[in-house]
């Protein structure tokens, strides 16, 4: 019975191991890197590897989804949603305009630093918000 105990305690430990994800990519040395975190964020192409039963499979990382969304949104996104080159451009100055006069509205506070207005701070919050992802799409990332 109590070698029963035993096997099912290993073999609770050893789960874990046994479906691991790895990642493989290449620094700027030239140097092939293994480890079990993701690789730093200045990777761009990165393989994930997938360990399961001594079987391993690879997927793209977070370095290739992160160029890959890339391509597809912002100004990208834009074109590709009809809008004309010039208009995107003035879309982004218009975004930027606004973002940079919503800055400079203050909402009022009380002593202790909150809104007076709740409703109103919400409201300038929400400018702020679609200003900001009106930039995100008609700018192209700085």
């Amino acid at each position: 019975m109590k070698r029963n105990w035993l096997l099912l305690a290993l073999l609770t430990v050893g789960l874990p191991a046994a479906a691991a994800d790895m990642y493989s990519w290449t620094d700027a040395n030239g140097v092939k890197h293994f480890s079990d975190s993701p690789p730093p964020a200045s990777v761009v192409k990165a393989q994930k590897l997938k360990v399961k039963g001594g079987v391993t499979t690879s997927t793209e990382a977070d370095g290739e989804k992160k160029a890959e969304a890339a391509k597809s949104s912002g100004p990208a996104l834009a074109a590709a949603a009809g809008y004309a080159p010039e208009d995107i451009k003035r879309n982004c100055d218009i975004a930027k305009k606004n973002l940079a006069v919503l800055d400079t509205q203050k909402v009022p506070v009380d002593s202790l630093g909150y809104p007076t207005d709740l409703d109103a701070a919400k409201s300038h919050q929400a400018q702020i918000d679609k200003a900001n992802q009106q930039i995100k799409l008609f700018c192209a990332a700085q």
